[in-house]
């Protein structure tokens, strides 16, 4: 990040939540007449030259053979399916605040590591993702169905998570069709960096002379350290 301003995008299964983007949708929900129209919508758009009568027909006879939609064969989701989603979509999970404790101790290896911050504003107006929104916690599934478009499927699946990791107000952005899993970040998207309070000198000192060195002066530099009188950390600018 400091020295190659790169951010990496890993796949839904990288994470550490198996129900992350892993949200079934619920195709046995669909009914007979469900699948019925759905044919029809796509015989209608395929055959706009036939008579309503004859793109009926047609709908009931590729319904009852299941050729396209049918509550049969739409019982459970391809595994092909899955994986192909898997293989194109790249997620990238930030969070909105930078003095939580258990942030800093899941994932800045107990306090010794350093925060990147990062300016919203840039990362939705210079790249080319897809989403950036923030992410909704609740404590059922959200209900995905077949009737349900591709873009909303997709953001149920994604942007869904328990109501146990709110704690991270985490906010995730989403990029698909993606060959290489790293973004070439502009120097001027990086706003600050935060170091840990557990953070040695010598790696502090280290972490200074890198962001100088590759971002210049214009990024802020702060320390965090433990609030004496709460279970807080208390952040302060050092550069």
């Amino acid at each position: 990040m400091i020295s190659k301003q790169e951010i990496y995008f890993p796949r839904p299964s990288d994470f550490n939540d198996p129900f992350d983007g892993n949200i079934p949708i619920r195709w046995d929900l669909m009914t007979y007449k469900d699948c019925f129209k759905k044919n029809l919508d796509i015989i209608n758009i395929k055959h706009k030259d036939k008579d309503q009568k004859s793109v009926r027909e047609y709908a009931k006879k590729v319904t009852d053979e299941k050729t396209l939609w049918h509550p049969d064969k739409l019982k459970r989701e391809r595994p092909e399916q899955l994986e192909k989603w898997n293989s194109i979509i790249g997620l990238l999970s930030l969070s909105s605040i930078p003095d939580n404790i258990l942030m800093w101790s899941h994932y800045s290896f107990n306090h010794t590591g350093f925060v990147v911050g990062l300016d919203s504003k840039s990362l939705m107006e210079k790249y080319d993702f897809d989403y950036f929104e923030s992410i909704v916690y609740q404590e059922y599934y959200p209900l995905i169905t077949g009737d349900d478009d591709g873009t909303t499927q997709f953001y149920k699946k994604f942007f869904h998570k328990s109501e146990l990791w709110k704690y991270e107000n985490e906010w995730r952005i989403s990029k698909n069709h993606m060959d290489k899993r790293v973004v070439k970040l502009e120097k001027d998207t990086i706003k600050e960096i935060i170091i840990g309070c557990r953070t040695t000198t010598k790696e502090t000192n280290n972490i200074i002379k890198l962001t100088r060195k590759n971002l210049g002066f214009d990024v802020q530099i702060m320390k965090a350290s433990q609030n004496k009188d709460n279970f807080k950390i208390t952040i302060d600018t050092i550069e």
